[in-house]
């Protein structure tokens, strides 16, 4: 998007803004669908990456209780059922190096 473009977006009237954008979601999404996913913390705590805003950093005092790792049959049946009732069930590093 240009400049120009964009800033003729900022400068529309709101409702014209909210329709507009009402009707890009509807091109893209008319259904009564909804996306579920199940998200499984496997280790609470005590992460090596300093990132400030995160509870799980070990570097910052955050009042988290720390876990130790869930067993391997714990991990798989959490993701048993959460496939079970239609949740894609990832990895998010190995998603992001598919992409």
């Amino acid at each position: 998007m240009k400049f120009d473009q964009l800033q003729a977006l900022y400068h529309q009237p709101l409702f014209d803004l909210i329709s507009q954008s009402r009707a890009v979601h509807l091109l893209h999404w008319r259904g009564e669908e909804v996306q579920r996913c199940t998200l499984l913390s496997i280790k609470t705590g005590g992460c090596s990456e300093d990132c400030a805003y995160c509870a799980q950093s070990s570097h910052y005092s955050t009042g988290l209780e720390r876990q130790g790792l869930l067993s391997l049959e714990n991990i798989l049946t959490a993701a048993r059922r959460a496939r079970s009732q239609g949740d894609p069930v990832l990895h998010g590093r190995s998603l992001a190096r598919r992409a």
